[in-house]
């Protein structure tokens, strides 16, 4: 089985962004025009991807999105990525190159340059004569003249990268920051969304069976990584250096909560509590979570009164996880179903939440009064993980993270196979 699917982001790449969110986040905070350029923001807004950039890089692309033109957005991208531009965000009529990188230093630069990057069928139509017409030299005279065709001097403007606002010394504009404002609108998924995040959760928990059948008693922490990661490549997903597997595994009674560095050579020992979280991508969008599995064997004593109250725990908080509810609540009313299955030290239990979807976050960090969002509120069409883990040593710890849309009645789970302990191999 293979869960690539390359027509499922041209699917829906002009359906998944809540754009009636977004201005209502931007109407808020009295915000008049984004000027987005990190790459997941760009991808959510327009459809475009710029493949070839790197974390910390500076983007030679944006995307204006104005308020007062919400129909008129513009995508300001290098000349070299312009091709792919049309193609993936072809929705966005006005499409911009800008002279980069690839262009020579010692020569002049000419309009006739963007017909390098032009192929037949783009420079015989409208968009050949468009990229010639708007062929700026310079990323910044792009922006200076996209800015004044939408008539955004003296406005407020909110950029996903502050760093590029200061830069470009935009003395007439008030500048904030859009993070708040992109995350209101990203909580909430689109079908398309839900139905990609439902993908990359099957993905990512066959991927885990596939690894534990794999096991042997020679393997170590860095190689069951290792094998992971091969288990989604073939599958059709991706896992960023170093690795996919989360948690760190204390050995011995040691009830530490620590995240693996990936470079754990030490062995994966039979009666282990491994407990899967492990992250990676299909399609742009995350996968997350796993629970416990133990390494050739089976629960017994307490680590199987542990297994039996999470199981009850995951079922009462997942049907409770509705529109509405605050995190605070759920953490709540979670504890209370431990003490009520009568597991000792009910407040050791760790029990968290936070949105998935482009990101591990997909959540405002403040709302748009200013306060903090950290007691968030559950919307219909969030996808949620829900976290629960009761400390404990490599013999007895239980985790279980299991990936929940919020839906009217309660939460829907994404992982096929229960809340039960994974045994054996």
């Amino acid at each position: 089985m293979n869960f690539e699917d390359t027509n499922t982001l041209d699917n829906f790449q002009n359906n998944k962004c809540q754009f009636s969110r977004l201005e209502y986040a931007m109407e808020k905070r009295g915000v008049d025009a984004l000027v987005i350029t990190q790459p997941l923001n760009v991808f959510y807004l327009s459809g475009f991807i710029g493949i070839a950039h790197k974390a910390d890089e500076p983007r030679p692309y944006a995307m204006i999105y104005s308020r007062l033109s919400p129909k008129n957005p513009i995508l300001i991208v290098a000349d070299y990525y312009f091709s792919s531009a049309v193609s993936r965000a072809s929705w966005i009529e006005d499409i911009r190159p800008f002279r980069a990188v690839m262009m020579p230093l010692d020569l002049p630069a000419n309009k006739t340059d963007i017909d390098n990057f032009l192929p037949q069928n783009l420079s015989e139509n409208h968009w050949g004569v468009q990229a010639r017409g708007t062929y700026a030299f310079s990323y910044k005279s792009a922006l200076d003249v996209a800015f004044k065709d939408l008539t955004l001097s003296g406005k407020k403007l909110a950029f996903d990268d502050l760093g590029l606002g200061y830069r470009l010394e935009l003395e007439n504009n008030l500048i904030i920051d859009a993070y708040d404002i992109l995350m209101f609108a990203r909580s909430v998924k689109a079908p398309e969304e839900i139905y990609i995040l439902e993908q990359s959760t099957k993905l990512n928990e066959q991927a885990i069976l596939n690894t534990i059948a794999d096991w042997k008693q020679d393997i170590t922490w860095r190689q069951l990584d290792h094998i992971y990661a091969g288990h989604v490549h073939s599958l059709g997903g991706f896992i960023r250096d170093p690795g996919g597997m989360v948690w760190g595994h204390p050995r011995g009674g040691d009830k530490a909560l620590m995240l693996s560095t990936a470079q754990d050579d030490s062995l994966v020992d039979e009666g282990t509590h491994v407990m899967f979280d492990c992250h990676g991508t299909l399609n742009l969008y995350c996968w997350d979570g796993g629970k416990t599995w133990i390494v050739g064997g089976q629960p017994d004593g307490f680590s199987q009164i542990l297994n039996l109250a999470t199981q009850e725990v995951a079922g009462a908080v997942i049907n409770a996880m509705k529109p509405g509810a605050k995190i605070s609540e759920l953490q709540a009313y979670g504890r209370s179903i431990y003490r009520k299955t009568g597991v000792p030290n009910a407040d050791d239990a760790i029990i968290f939440f936070h949105g998935l979807g482009l990101s591990h976050m997909d959540v405002e960090l403040n709302k748009a009064d200013g306060s903090p969002n950290y007691d968030c509120v559950l919307e219909k069409g969030m996808v949620v993980p829900l976290h629960l883990l009761y400390p404990g040593g490599q013999n007895e710890r239980v985790w279980l993270e299991e990936v929940v849309v919020v839906e009217p009645d309660g939460g829907r789970p994404l992982f096929s196979w229960g809340y039960d302990i994974l045994t054996g191999n």
